[in-house]
């Protein structure tokens, strides 16, 4: 009876029968949710990227971060109110967990994002791929405010409302696992159209999701863990940023040589941009209109190397022309210089690199 009381309180949020087996593990998931606030919490404070917001990836992560805030607020009051009674405390525990379900599906989408940028660095690629995305949980909230209605209005469950909540709390089920499907598809595509070496560990998210599946208890410590290993898989990578753009450094670029001349790869195109007087301009035009295959490398002097797989000379042509186009159509009208070159046959990676950011191109 122990184990069946146990894994009650485990798998579900409903009580064991057991007063000392649910006191146990009320206790440890209330210690479970202010740890892992203190957690997040400490991620925030020890980096300063986070803080300031300045690249794009800091942004997702800050309001990630928000977001598992107020989620481990919702499942710490919903645990609270389990001490009260009545009809007021009801409607409490269903606006709170509706709003802890809707940031549940929240954090998994913004990880999604997260996911996404980390890969290809386009916010053009996240808007055309993410305008819509949020339409499922606008959906399946409508549905869950609407049965907490019903629940308020007529103060009991009967068996088919019963069956009702059982379906939508599979639909949401069914929106987040759909969420993390398009992140491996994403990760997958990914290894195939570039040759970059992986940071990104989605994993690092997927067991602990897995894991707050099963032990519905600690939910939303297990989807904290997620997000902050995930954040963690990517630290390495912070070393090859340029802090100021979140564009890669020479450093990435030398280190990126020599990855692909060990494994092999042949092939890319490269332009060099040069933008003087107008650095920040072209930055924020890189990041809006960069190509999806394509890695951006800081080279100092407001230079910057626009890396490419592609060694189609349309496409190359089309980057050129989007690019110009843009700068001067900008407030402040400029037009960069831009040199494009295509790696040679007999090129290693690493001499085509020190060719392009030479001047030889």
């Amino acid at each position: 009876m122990i184990i069946k009381d146990i894994l009650t309180a485990l798998l579900s949020y409903s009580s064991s029968g057991d007063n000392t087996v649910d006191i146990i593990f009320f206790i440890s998931s209330v210690t479970l949710l202010l740890v892992s606030a203190i957690a997040m919490a400490f991620l925030l404070i020890s980096n300063p990227n986070i803080r300031l917001r300045k690249r794009p990836e800091d942004r997702f992560m800050f309001w990630e971060s928000v977001l598992v805030f107020i989620l481990l607020s919702a499942d710490l009051i919903c645990s609270l109110t389990t001490f009260f009674d009545g009809k007021w405390i009801d409607l409490l525990y269903y606006i709170v967990g509706s709003t802890e379900e809707l940031c549940y599906m929240l954090v998994v989408l913004q990880w999604l994002v997260f996911v996404d940028y980390s890969l290809y660095r386009s916010m053009d690629h996240i808007r055309r791929r993410y305008r819509h995305a949020i339409i499922p949980i606008v959906i399946v909230m409508t549905a869950d405010i609407l049965q907490s209605g019903v629940y308020f209005v007529m103060g009991d469950l009967n068996g088919k409302m019963l069956d009702y909540m059982n379906i939508l709390q599979y639909c949401k089920l069914g929106v987040e696992l759909w969420y993390i499907l398009i992140a491996v598809r994403l990760v997958k595509n990914h290894g195939k159209e570039t040759r970059t070496p992986k940071f990104l560990r989605i994993e690092a998210f997927i067991i602990p999701f897995i894991l707050s599946c099963l032990f519905r208890l600690y939910d939303a410590s297990f989807v904290t863990l997620g997000i902050i290993l995930t954040y963690g898989s990517i630290r390495r990578r912070d070393s090859y940023l340029d802090h100021d753009t979140g564009f890669y450094n020479r450093e990435y670029l030398d280190y990126l040589g020599r990855y692909r001349d060990q494994k092999g790869y042949k092939g890319g195109s490269g332009m060099i941009i040069t933008a003087k007087g107008h650095g920040k301009e072209i930055v924020e035009l890189l990041r809006e209109l960069k190509p999806s295959d394509s890695e951006v490398f800081v080279l100092g002097d407001d230079r910057f190397l626009l890396l490419s797989e592609s060694v189609r000379s349309s496409a190359v042509d089309m980057a050129v022309r989007t690019l110009t186009e843009a700068a001067g159509a900008s407030e402040d009208a400029f037009i960069p210089e831009i040199i494009t070159a295509e790696r040679r046959s007999d090129e290693s990676a690493v001499g085509f690199m020190n060719r392009l950011t030479s001047g030889n191109a």
